[in-house]
């Protein structure tokens, strides 16, 4: 049996950038994991890691991660990481601001998302 296990490690993290003393409560999920709620003070981050779900031929992970923000009467969802949109991203850094996620994609790509 052959094991691959290039790239199979991910780190995202999550940049309070609300500004305005405000703290950030995140909740992430995917359809195997809840990682619960945290609260991010002004200018704090907070990261988790995974390991990428593999499907067969042609291999290509399937992996989704979703969270929601909230703030203040705010509250905003978005797909913090999308195996599809986000290939060969290891170490994923989003920044969440009152207009919404900014991502700056570290490792290996250099790449910037707004949305």
């Amino acid at each position: 049996m052959l094991l691959l296990a290039w790239g199979d490690c991910i780190v995202v993290r999550i940049n309070n950038n609300i500004g305005q003393g405000t703290k950030l409560t995140v909740r992430c999920q995917s359809g195997d994991d809840d990682l619960g709620k945290h609260v991010i003070p002004p200018g704090g981050e907070w990261d988790f890691t995974f390991s990428r779900n593999w499907r067969p031929w042609p291999w290509r992970s399937s992996t989704l991660f979703h969270c929601s923000f909230s703030w203040g009467r705010e509250f905003k969802r978005f797909d913090i990481y999308d195996a599809t949109r986000d290939h060969g991203c290891e170490d994923c850094k989003w920044s969440i601001t009152p207009d919404g996620p900014c991502g700056d994609m570290l490792t290996p790509n250099v790449c910037s998302l707004c949305y």
